[in-house]
C-alpha cells in the first residue's frame, strides 16, 4: 500500500529556469546561479559575497523546498527514510521492491529538477519526523542510489539483537561510500600547491571563505596534505545510517543541520555523534552505494561543495574545536 501527502512547511518557488531573465527576488537569483550546472554561474554566485559570514547568512535564509511524502507500508519496528527525486525512478523502485522490501519505507520526493530549493538535510528531517509517528525502534536514513549485497532479513535479524534503549547509532559493514573512517585535518602548503595547479579557482574560494579544515580519509594521500587534528577520528555515515528512535527523539527528529545545502550534512551529523559521546554498535550487514548515482559528480558539484565546507569550518572553529580541546565540557547537553 502506498500513501502520499505533501509537506506543507516551506515554499516551492515556480521559477522557470529556462528563462534566466525573470526572478522573484535576490534569493531566487542567487539560488538560480548556485544550483546551475554551469561552473561560471556558480563562480558568479560566490563573487556576490564578501565573507564567509555573508555566505552562511544566505544559506540560512534560503527558502525551503516542498517535498512530498510517499509511504510504502511494511514492518514498522524499522523504518527507512529515503529522499528521492523520483518515486517511480529506477533507484527508488529498487529500494522498495528489493533492498528494503518488507520494511516500512518513507520516501521524500523532491520532484526532480523542478524543486529549485531542494535540501537533502531538510527532506531527511521531514521524513524522520514522520517516522517517529509510528513509534519505531530504529530509523534508517539512506540514499536511493543503493544496491543490495545482503538480504534485508539479515538487517532485520541483526537489529533485533541490539537494544535501542542502550545504543544510539548502529554501523553496518563499511562500504565504498558509507560508514567511512575519517578525521578532520588542517590543510598545509602541499595542499595549497596542489590546488594552485589542479584548480586555482576553488583554491581561491577556500582562501576567500577561510576554509582551512577538511574531512580526510586515513591514507597516505591525506596525510601528505592534511595535518590531523587530534581527537577528530570518526565514522561518517555518508549514504547510509542507522539511529535508534530514542536518540532521534531527543531533538524531535531534527538531527540534520538544514543550513547545509546538499553537502556535508552527513559529515556534520557524524562528527556530532562523536563529540556527543553517542553509544555505538556494529552489525554484520552489507549494503552497497553508487557514487553520485542521483547527484552527478562533476565540477559544478565540486564548486557547490565550497558552501558546505565554509559552513562546516565556521561550526568547527566556533563550536566544535573548543569541545575537542576540552572533552569534559557540557557539549553532550547542547548537541
Amino acid at each position: 500500500m502506498i500513501k502520499e501527502e505533501p509537506i506543507e512547511k516551506g515554499l516551492r518557488c515556480p521559477i522557470d529556469k529556462s528563462n534566466t531573465q525573470v526572478f522573484f527576488s535576490l534569493a531566487d537569483y542567487r539560488n538560480n546561479l548556485f544550483t546551475s550546472n554551469d561552473p561560471k554561474k556558480i563562480l558568479e554566485f560566490y563573487n556576490g559575497f564578501h565573507s564567509r559570514e555573508e555566505l552562511i547568512e544566505w544559506m540560512k535564509e534560503r527558502p525551503k523546498g516542498v517535498p512530498w511524502i510517499r509511504e510504502v507500508s511494511g514492518q514498522k519496528d524499522i523504518i527507512v527514510v529515503i529522499p528521492t527525486a523520483d518515486f517511480n525512478g529506477k533507484y527508488a523502485k529498487e529500494c522498495r521492491e528489493n533492498i528494503f522490501k518488507g520494511l516500512h519505507i518513507i520516501f521524500i520526493e523532491s520532484g526532480g529538477r523542478n524543486d529549485f530549493y531542494f535540501n537533502f538535510a531538510q527532506y531527511l528531517n521531514n521524513g524522520i519526523k514522520k517516522a517517529l509517528d509510528y513509534n519505531p525502534k530504529w530509523i534508517i536514513f539512506s540514499g536511493d542510489d543503493m544496491y543490495s549485497i545482503d538480504p534485508v532479513e539479515i538487517l532485520i535479524n541483526e537489529l533485533q539483537n541490539v537494544d535501542p534503549t542502550k545504543v544510539d547509532v548502529v554501523f553496518p559493514v563499511q562500504g565504498d561510500f558509507h560508514t567511512l573512517p575519517m578525521y578532520i585535518g588542517k590543510k598545509n602548503f602541499v595542499y595549497e600547491l596542489y590546488r594552485f595547479f589542479s584548480d586555482y579557482q576553488i583554491g581561491h574560494l577556500y582562501r576567500k571563505f577561510n576554509i582551512k579544515y577538511f574531512y580526510a580519509f586515513h591514507n597516505y594521500k591525506s596525510k601528505a596534505v592534511f595535518k590531523k587534528i587530534r581527537g577528530t577520528d570518526f565514522i561518517c555515515t555518508v549514504a547510509f545510517g542507522i539511529l535508534s528512535a530514542n536518540y532521534v527523539k531527543k531533538d524531535n527528529g531534527i538531527i540534520f543541520d538544514e543550513t547545509f545545502i546538499n553537502e556535508h550534512e552527513d559529515l556534520d551529523l557524524s562528527f556530532r555523534l562523536l563529540l556527543s559521546g553517542a553509544s555505538v554498535h556494529r552489525i554484520n550487514y552489507r549494503i552497497g552505494a553508487y557514487r553520485g548515482g542521483t547527484i552527478v559528480m562533476n565540477r559544478a558539484r565540486g564548486l557547490r561543495q565550497v558552501a558546505g565546507r565554509a559552513y562546516f569550518n565556521y561550526k568547527f572553529e566556533n563550536l566544535y574545536q573548543k569541545y575537542i580541546e576540552n572533552p569534559n565540557s557540557d557539549f553532550k547537553e547542547k548537541i
